[in-house]
């Protein structure tokens, strides 16, 4: 999700009452925070149902706007090689081999972000891409 921090809140330790109070794990993606001005962060919140909606409370109670997060793979197609490393590990069969062509076929719509594609590449042409929902 990317929180949107008023540029009042910015020296708060919000992220470590987050934690601390809470108990719930955060992930900092990326980070673009400025004294005096409004900050934004990206991150990956886990934790018990019941931690997390009430850590997103105490968010809203110190006016942070909350937007979650979509995670897409973007695929480089006009560079691949069709070796077939990234639809071997693709269990949710959005990376096939098309059993006529030998091509690689990605179907987005199938695609769970899961990132074992992104590993799998021998050449890297697979990428995350967040975009806010």
């Amino acid at each position: 999700m990317v929180l949107r921090f008023p540029a009042d809140t910015v020296n708060e330790p919000i992220t470590y009452t987050l934690i601390k109070e809470y108990d719930v794990l955060i992930n900092i993606l990326n980070a673009d925070i400025t004294h005096g001005k409004e900050g934004n962060l990206l991150i990956e919140m886990a934790g018990n149902e019941n931690n997390v909606n009430e850590a997103l409370v105490y968010l809203e109670s110190k006016e942070v706007e909350i937007s979650p997060v979509v995670k897409t793979i973007l695929f480089r197609e006009d560079l691949c090689i069709h070796c077939g490393a990234c639809s071997s590990v693709c269990f949710p069969g959005a990376l096939n081999m098309e059993s006529r062509t030998g091509l690689l076929q990605f179907s987005p719509e199938k695609c769970v972000a899961c990132e074992l594609c992104i590993k799998a590449c021998p050449l890297r042409l697979f990428e995350l891409n967040f975009g806010v929902n």
